[in-house]
């Protein structure tokens, strides 16, 4: 569980035969490349990428302009249930894998390619025609003859097209010459007639050359009549915009046809393309290549096994440069991995720190579960979880799975409130019977309601608070026994004695200073006297009778006040042999007396939202519940609409809220008592396959 130990894996092998080792290192995957400094260049590998590399850019090119996204979306699956099937794709080396795809992709872009540049070209006559009928409109309100145009004997008359941006810039540049502006229905041109001295003319022409602008004419094969010409622009633009339509119909049905295929090319070349740009530079001599990489401990007979046929080297990482380089590659059961997402979201583990995946996956199901408790709404959480998980693909496919174990434990919680739907499970059909004296489930009928949240009475309230509490308490103090683990690890024993410990030691003292005041009624200044001989909440539970409020009262404070004495004075020995640090004893001191007090309450405190997230989620339900009775119930379209409607909007907002509540325990009370992180990830010498699966033959 956590982390898998890793090896160094070293192939030498004549640098000929290079595109043969790719091609084994490919099918063993497990591998994480050690960058070389090495500028020699493998001339068999570098042919081969560059084919890669052009067919995959004629593949991606196409599937940009169709449009057509690299993974199917989260609606298409919630709406249309979109599932893309992997194809077997057999495969020896990474030399024929290349030209089989330089061969194969024609026969399957080559269509939707010449669609696409009809398309592109179809758009650019539909805009050229509409530029020319613009400026046509103007000529033809002018009821102009362009054939007069031109140089006379005294005077310069000439119509150009212009962008509407340098109008002012040109006006300015030919000063003192009469120019008259027409607006054209596409904004950003406009058109302007020039008349001028016959001497200014080739400065006129040299302007308007400068901005990109040539006297307008009416194209050749047009009719030089304006009114004429502007018809069959008009006829035009129809005639090409059934064509641009047409084409889109089919480039859309096309879509549908081809995309696995597509998409499936497009992969398999972006994997020939990234394999062989990661392995382009080994290190070694002119002759002799040397690829080094890392590997985990227990594929080491594996790949062993994949580079037999050179001379190929297993070894345990020593030298201290690579050391720092070491990758993580996680090694979790398979429910823990689901929340392998979330570690990642806070860096990943340092080597030799612990992996906090195992604790989340514990915890997580805890606090989504309890602030999210309805068996209804987790039953339907699970479900969409689930089917992300089993249509989804790749890290979609991750999430979903996290959403289902969120939604399981919530319908299971659920159990605990008694509560569906916002309903109390005792009164539901099915179930009433069954919990009954003599039902079936009657012998676990306790479980249901053990938390329950039926009336909302103070008493409910205040034992869902101390459940919360409890959880954060062992979360918290979870964290701080790390957090020593760590420090004695890299050998900071004054730390740990000085500050670590009695760090706990504090903590504890306040929190059961916490308990006591609970237990006496919330009467704080006298908890100590004896006449408080009430239990403590959690504290007698463990300790027994014997331990009442005044008892407890007085040997927490102790406690506490003997935790801060000793963190003082190891804050004030610390900061006078490590003055860099800028503490000085006085500043220590309040940040023990203050800083670490009150953190500890805050922290503790920061919990009970796992109780007030679910009174909330109980109240909203109970509200939307009591509307629908009132509305008129199942007779009522009305009151259907706001039930089915409210019980979707509670869900969403909700399930999200509570969501971002049991991440925010997680990064900020967990993590940052301990975690350090920031290792990089182990890479695969393959990205993850989602529409293929590589079939290795052996010659």
């Amino acid at each position: 569980m956590g982390t898998a130990d890793l090896k160094l894996g070293t192939v030498i092998l004549p640098r000929s035969e290079s595109p043969k080792l790719i091609s084994r290192l490919t099918e063993f995957e497990w591998y994480h490349k050690i960058d070389s400094a090495s500028d020699l260049v493998t001339p068999e590998i570098d042919d081969l990428l560059l084919k890669a590399q052009q067919t995959y850019q004629s593949i991606d090119d196409v599937i940009k302009g169709m449009g057509i996204p690299l993974t199917v979306g989260i609606m298409e699956i919630l709406f249309k249930g979109t599932v893309i099937k992997k194809k077997d794709y057999e495969i020896n080396e990474i030399e024929d894998m290349v030209e089989e795809l330089s061969k194969e992709a024609p026969s399957i872009i080559d269509k939707p390619a010449k669609l696409l540049e009809d398309a592109a070209n179809t758009r650019l006559s539909i805009e050229e025609y509409k530029s020319l009928k613009d400026t046509l409109e103007v000529i033809r309100k002018m009821k102009m003859d362009l054939s007069g145009f031109g140089l006379m004997k005294y005077f310069f008359t000439n119509l150009f097209v212009i962008n509407s941006a340098d109008y002012d810039e040109i006006s300015r540049s030919l000063e003192g010459i009469t120019i008259y502006k027409y607006d054209l229905e596409n904004k950003e041109k406009s058109a302007i007639l020039v008349i001028s001295d016959t001497e200014d003319s080739e400065k006129v022409l040299k302007v308007l050359r400068s901005f990109n602008s040539n006297t307008f004419k009416i194209p050749e094969g047009f009719p030089q009549i304006p009114s004429e010409a502007y018809e069959l622009a008009e006829s035009k633009i129809k005639e090409l915009t059934v064509k641009q339509a047409s084409i889109k119909k089919e480039l859309a049905g096309l879509t549908k046809k081809v995309r696995r295929d597509i998409l499936s090319l497009h992969e398999k070349a972006l994997v020939a393309k990234d394999v062989l740009e990661t392995l382009r530079k080994p290190g070694g001599t002119k002759h002799f290549a040397v690829i080094q990489g890392f590997i985990p401990e227990k594929m080491e007979a594996k790949f062993t096994e994949s580079t037999k046929q050179w001379m190929s080297v297993v070894e345990d990482i020593t030298d201290p440069k690579l050391r720092e380089e070491i990758p993580t590659l996680f090694d979790n059961k398979k429910f823990v991995k689901t929340f392998e997402v979330i570690t990642k979201s806070q860096g990943i583990p340092k080597a030799g720190e612990p992996d906090p995946t195992p604790m989340i996956a514990l915890m997580w199901p805890i606090f989504y579960g309890l602030m999210f408790a309805d068996m209804g709404h987790g039953l339907l959480l699970m479900g969409l979880g689930l089917l992300f998980k089993f249509k989804g693909q790749g890290e979609l496919s991750r999430w979903g799975m996290l959403i289902a174990i969120s939604g399981a434990s919530a319908a299971i919680a659920g159990v605990g409130a008694g509560e569906a739907f916002g309903y109390h499970l005792d009164h539901m059909g099915p179930f009433e019977g069954l919990l009954e004296e003599g039902g079936a489930l009657h012998s676990i009928s306790w479980i249901v309601g053990i938390l329950s949240v039926a009336e909302l009475t103070f008493e409910q309230v205040i034992n869902i608070l101390k459940v919360s509490l409890f959880i954060g308490i062992v979360h918290l103090v979870w964290a701080m026994i790390l957090r020593v683990i760590r420090l004695l690890k890299e050998g900071h024993k004054l730390v740990v004695f000085t500050e670590a410990i009695p760090n706990i030691t504090l903590y504890g003292g306040i929190v059961v200073i916490m308990m006591c005041a609970i237990g006496s009624q919330y009467d704080v200044m006298n908890m100590y006297s004896r006449v408080h001989t009430e239990a403590v909440p959690w504290v007698t539970m463990f300790l027994g009778d014997w331990a009442q409020v005044w008892i407890v009262t007085r040997i927490a404070v102790v406690i506490v006040i003997a935790s801060m004495i000793i963190m003082m004075v190891g804050g004030v020995m610390h900061a006078k042999k490590h003055p860099e640090d800028g503490a000085d004893p006085a500043s220590v001191i309040m940040e023990v007396l203050l800083g670490k007090t009150v953190e500890s309450l805050a922290h503790t405190i920061s919990y009970a939202r796992l109780g007030i997230m679910l009174l909330v989620h109980a109240a909203l339900l109970l509200t939307v519940n009591n509307a629908f009775s009132s509305l008129g119930g199942a007779e009522s379209g009305g009151a259907m609409a706001m039930i089915i409607g409210g019980n979707l909007g509670i869900m969403m907002i909700e399930g999200l809220i509570v969501y971002i509540q049991s991440l925010r325990l997680h990064l900020y009370e967990f993590f940052t008592k301990w975690y350090v992180g920031g290792s990089q990830p182990f890479r695969q010498i393959r990205p993850e396959l989602i529409y293929n699966q590589f079939i290795w033959k052996r010659k």
